[in-house]
């Protein structure tokens, strides 16, 4: 197999394990197209999944810092930018309406929760919310 073929294959898998977690909800609660985040995650290259996947460790990190250290403003804004470039990836037409939405959700379905982590999800929830409104 190819490493391109290999390359695709792995997205269809990281995608199939997604919807799994997300599911419709994704559609139903932002009225945002899954399909429409799905065909933009196939389109992206080796080099964009790669800036994403740092994307989400910086964010893992800082969202570790809040939970052990505690939260302040600038350490807020830094996880909501980071949040909504990790975002963008997926769903290049940002609003902060949207982005609001999906904190939303990660507070009312516990599988949103489990992605990031309880704490990690709450500290997110609560940065985003705080920046952002």
């Amino acid at each position: 197999m190819s490493d391109e073929r290999k390359f695709e294959s792995f997205n269809r898998e990281k995608l199939n394990k997604e919807e799994e977690i997300q599911g419709e909800a994704v559609e139903d609660r932002s009225g945002h197209k899954i399909d429409q985040a799905d065909d933009n995650f196939l389109d992206m290259s080796q080099s964009e999944i790669k800036g994403k996947n740092q994307i989400e460790k910086k964010l893992l990190e800082k969202l570790d810092n809040l939970v052990q250290q505690g939260a302040t403003l600038e350490k807020q804004e830094e996880v909501t930018d980071l949040h909504r470039e990790w975002l963008t990836y997926n769903w290049p037409n940002y609003t902060e309406d949207r982005h609001l939405e999906i904190i939303n959700m990660y507070e009312a379905d516990k599988r949103y929760r489990e992605y990031f982590g309880e704490d990690r999800t709450q500290e997110l929830i609560l940065a985003v919310k705080h920046v952002l409104k």
